[in-house]
C-alpha cells in the first residue's frame, strides 16, 4: 500500500496567515475611516486678553498649550499692560511657535515686557483623532516589513513541504 505525502497542519497555517492578513487590512480601513470622521476633527478656540504673560528671552507658554490635541496656535494681538500701558506690541518684537503654543521675545528688540495681555486662536480637542493617528503611524512599519514576513512564510511553507511531503513519497520500483 502506497502512502502519499501529507501536508499535515500546513493548510491550517496558510489559512491562519490569510485570516491574520485580512484582519490587519480591515483594521487599517477602519482606522483610516475614523481619521476622516468629522466628530474626531479639531475644534477652534479664541482666547482674548490672557493676562500675566511676558515677552523676554524666556519662552512663555499660553495657558491652553496643554489642551489635548493643541495645534495651530496663532497670536492675534499682544498688548503691554505693565505700568498702566495698554499699547499694542508689534509682531516684529516676538516670535511664535504654532506647535508648542509659546511666545518669546525676538532678537534685536530693545525691551522686556513683564505683563502683557495675549489674544490668540488655536485648535484642540481631538484626543481620539490623535490617538487613532498615532496608531496608524505606528502601524506604517507593518507594510515596510510585509515583504519580509511573506518571504519568511513562503520559505517556511517550502521547508514544510520538503521535510514532510518529499520523504513520504516513494519512488516505485526502488
Amino acid at each position: 500500500m502506497e502512502k502519499k505525502g501529507q501536508l499535515g497542519n500546513l493548510q491550517g497555517i496558510i489559512a491562519t496567515l490569510i485570516i491574520i492578513g485580512l484582519l490587519i487590512g480591515v483594521g487599517f480601513l477602519i482606522l483610516e475611516s475614523f481619521l476622516s470622521t468629522d466628530s474626531l476633527q479639531d475644534n477652534s478656540y479664541t482666547i482674548t486678553n490672557e493676562s500675566s504673560a511676558y515677552i523676554n528671552d524666556s519662552f512663555y507658554f499660553v495657558d491652553k498649550a496643554t489642551a489635548g490635541g493643541f495645534n495651530s496656535f496663532a497670536v492675534t494681538s499682544v498688548y503691554n499692560s505693565s505700568g498702566g500701558g495698554g499699547t499694542l506690541v508689534v509682531a516684529a518684537n516676538y516670535t511664535v511657535n504654532a506647535d508648542t503654543g509659546s511666545i518669546v521675545g525676538a532678537s534685536g528688540r530693545t525691551f522686556n515686557l513683564t505683563d502683557v495681555n495675549l489674544s490668540y486662536t488655536y485648535n484642540a480637542g481631538a484626543d481620539a483623532w490623535i490617538g487613532i493617528n498615532d496608531t496608524v503611524e505606528a502601524m506604517t512599519t507593518i507594510p515596510e516589513l510585509l515583504g519580509l514576513i511573506i518571504l519568511i512564510a513562503v520559505i517556511g511553507i517550502i521547508l514544510a513541504v520538503i521535510f514532510n511531503v518529499i520523504p513520504g513519497a516513494r519512488v516505485s520500483g526502488a
